[in-house]
């Protein structure tokens, strides 16, 4: 009986032993894991750049219909007070007309920002109805050379033959 006792507690033990290594274990793992964020919580680190685009030719219709396509090309500059400053690259944009009323007109656009350092890729569908200015959000879909890595959203604004990108890139 002693014998029986004896392996009782020393399996006891063993368990004990065996649940706290295995609770030391998952409390360390727990501590190293990254803690989640909120969707909302600002990024640590985002770049934002200011563009201006100074439209140079655009090949829209006059009259638009549904699958009309057209391209604009623009001169590209950096924003200074809401004005073009430095010249930096260039703007391309190829659109499509998606849906078209008396009142205005939704564009599908892919649109390729150049600069020295790289190029930014974005696309979006923005509607064209109402009052100046028109606007939305577009997709950084890619880039190239400094802007490879390229992930993140441009507030577009169109205002005449401006356009302004404040692009936000997150890293």
């Amino acid at each position: 009986m002693p014998r029986t006792r004896s392996r009782r507690l020393t399996a006891c033990v063993l368990t004990a032993a065996s649940a706290m290594l295995a609770t030391t274990a998952l409390t360390f793992t727990a501590e190293a894991a990254p803690k989640p964020t909120p969707k909302d919580a600002p990024k640590d680190s985002v770049k934002v750049l200011d563009w201006l685009a100074v439209k140079q030719s655009d090949g829209k219709p006059e009259r638009l219909r549904v699958g009309a396509d057209w391209t604009v090309h623009s001169h590209l500059y950096t924003n200074k007070k809401g004005k073009p400053g430095k010249k930096i690259g260039d703007a391309s944009a190829h659109c499509s007309a998606v849906d078209v009323t008396r009142h205005g007109y939704v564009a599908l656009c892919h649109r390729v920002l150049r600069t020295d350092d790289g190029s930014i890729s974005l696309s979006d569908s923005i509607d064209r109805f109402g009052r100046l200015p028109h606007g939305g959000r577009s997709a950084i879909t890619g880039g190239t050379g400094k802007y490879a890595d390229a992930e993140g959203e441009a507030e577009l604004t169109l205002h005449g033959d401006i356009a302004r990108y404040v692009i936000k890139l997150d890293d």
